[in-house]
């Protein structure tokens, strides 16, 4: 990696931020996934009572 860290804690800091990044960005995608999901259940449901 072209970053030169301080010292060991700057380094585990900055890997540990990054995982925590990815990790949040999966669990926010999981919950949006839900929401649309539930949500496209219930337009179609909406649809097959209307036809």
């Amino acid at each position: 990696m072209a970053i030169k860290w301080k010292n060991k804690i700057e380094k585990y800091m900055t890997i540990a931020g990054f995982i925590a990044g990815v990790v949040g960005l999966i669990y926010f995608g999981v919950y949006a996934y839900q929401i649309v999901d539930s949500r496209s259940s219930e337009v179609i449901q909406l649809l097959e009572r209307i036809f």
